[in-house]
């Protein structure tokens, strides 16, 4: 009940509360058999009295229902799902499907992982990610050999080591000196992905 209604019944109540009492004192003045006339007025002015103190004390509800506050998305950082298919013994076509949103500060390369079998892998940036979703072909050297393990995933880097990584890529080649990353740099955006050569 809203607290216009409270007070309006509370009032009407009170009104109906002063007739039983003139009521009363009427009976009581002008009647033989005042006794249960009064007395049914005293009951129907108690129960006016408790119908009030408790219209009076329920709490009020607003008189509009304000909508339920609604919090906006969050959105999901940037990450790239990665699939591969063999293309001949030297080249590889990479899927990669985004989705989220970029964090800023960062750029996106495709980093080739190799794994040498002797407990150390070097990691090559091969590809900035300068759209969303890309498909693209990926190359080693015709002399490199293919029995060893290369995974490619995608890292978010920031703007010292993407200047590295550009850097790398230009040095890359047959006879690349210092082309790779030592160790994973930046953050992972993507599983790993299985490089068919």
């Amino acid at each position: 009940m809203s607290s216009d209604a409270i007070y309006i019944t509370a009032a009407t109540s009170g009104i109906i509360t002063v007739i039983l009492v003139a009521a009363f004192f009427y009976v009581r003045k002008h009647s033989d058999k005042w006794t249960i006339m009064s007395f049914a007025a005293a009951a129907l002015f108690g129960f006016a009295t408790v119908a009030q103190v408790a219209l009076a004390a329920a709490p009020a509800e607003p008189d509009g229902v304000s909508p339920s506050p609604t919090s906006s998305p969050t959105l999901e950082d940037l990450r790239y799902q990665l699939s591969s298919s063999p293309g001949d013994s030297h080249r590889v076509k990479v899927t990669a499907t985004a989705s989220g949103e970029p964090e800023p500060g960062l750029t996106y390369w495709f980093i080739l992982e190799v794994n040498w079998d002797d407990g150390n892998i070097d990691y090559y940036p091969r590809r900035k990610m300068t759209g969303r979703s890309a498909s693209f072909d990926l190359t080693i050297p015709a002399n490199a050999e293919t029995r060893h393990l290369r995974n490619g995933r995608i890292y978010g880097l920031d703007s010292a080591q993407s200047a590295q990584a550009e850097d790398l890529l230009k040095r890359q080649g047959a006879t690349g000196v210092d082309d790779f990353f030592d160790e994973a740099t930046g953050q992972p955006v993507s599983d790993a992905v299985k490089l068919p050569y």
